[in-house]
This record gives structure tokens, C-alpha cells and sequence, in this order.
């Protein structure tokens, strides 16, 4: 058994600010105190990345064979989301232009709008117009490509092939 203290740093990173108390559980103090076997019985579940939960939604759309219902994806994302926070992650995406939908009786069924390298490439596009010198941030990407993505680049767009400027 162990004191906590306000002010404490606790193993998993997180800073106790309650009173001074007994830690009675196998938790991260025991950890601390190089016990094995312990779990925390305070920590939370992990946090998302920034994004996350819109690539697991557009993976499942993707694995459909046509449109799909917000309920279909949840129980394809294995049921622990809530309908809503589903309906809430296809909503967004709708709004970016990543998905679209249509009239399913009462609800709808939703696809999605292009592959990952149409959504990339709509990503690119939305930050290039967003800038006010195009041509500079054109001219900045090209010279930071690799000598292999600009010929690449300059195949695509159909140019014989120039020496590179630095």
C-alpha cells in the first residue's frame, strides 16, 4: 500500500490533484513500486486520433457491395459506437465531400464519393485553393517531390521531362 499525494505524477501520466490517500488497489503506484501484475484501475479508455473514427467509417463503406445504412457500418465497426456518434461521423464526412447518400425509407444509405486516392487528391485540392498563390505552393510541392514522384508527375501531365530546379 501507498500514499498518493496532490501534485503527483502517477505512471501513466496522468496528474493526481485529490487529497493525500491510501492507494488501495493494484493499480499504477504498485507499478511504480515495481510490483508485476498490476492493473489501473483509474486509467481511461484510449483516445482516438484526430480522424481515426472517419477512416474506420469510410474502410467499412468501402467494404460494401453497394450502399450501406449507418446500422451496417456500426455493426461492421463491431457495434461499440453509438448510432448517433455513427450518423454524426457520416454527416461529417457528407459535409467534406467524402461521402454521399440517398433516401433508404426512413433513413439513409450512404457511399463513398471516390477511392483513397480520389479523397487524397480532394484533400490537396481543398488546401491548394485555400491558398492565395497557387502557383507558388505548386511550384514548392514540385521541387519537394522525389526526382521519381516528379517524373511521375511530369508523365501524368503528359511534359517531356525538364532538368529540376533547387
Amino acid at each position: 500500500m501507498r500514499w498518493r499525494f496532490a501534485g503527483e505524477w502517477s505512471a501513466s501520466g496522468s496528474l493526481y490533484d485529490g487529497p493525500p490517500v491510501k492507494c488501495e488497489y493494484e493499480c499504477e503506484c504498485a507499478a511504480a513500486e515495481g510490483r508485476q501484475g498490476v492493473t489501473d484501475h483509474r486509467r481511461r479508455p484510449r483516445r482516438r486520433g484526430q480522424g481515426e473514427l472517419e477512416v474506420q467509417v469510410l474502410s467499412a463503406l468501402r467494404e460494401a457491395e453497394g450502399p450501406a445504412t449507418a446500422g451496417w457500418v456500426q455493426d461492421r465497426l463491431g457495434g461499440d459506437l453509438a448510432y448517433t456518434t455513427v450518423i454524426t461521423i457520416l454527416t461529417r464526412l457528407l459535409a467534406k465531400g467524402a461521402v454521399t447518400r440517398e433516401r433508404a425509407g426512413r433513413s439513409f444509405a450512404w457511399t463513398p464519393a471516390s477511392d483513397e486516392a480520389g479523397l487524397a487528391a480532394r484533400k490537396m485540392r481543398k488546401v491548394l485553393d485555400g491558398e492565395p498563390d497557387r502557383e507558388a505552393v505548386l511550384a514548392s510541392f514540385v521541387t519537394a517531390l522525389s526526382p521519381d514522384d516528379e517524373r511521375l508527375l511530369r508523365e501524368l501531365l503528359g511534359q517531356p521531362e525538364t532538368e529540376r530546379e533547387d
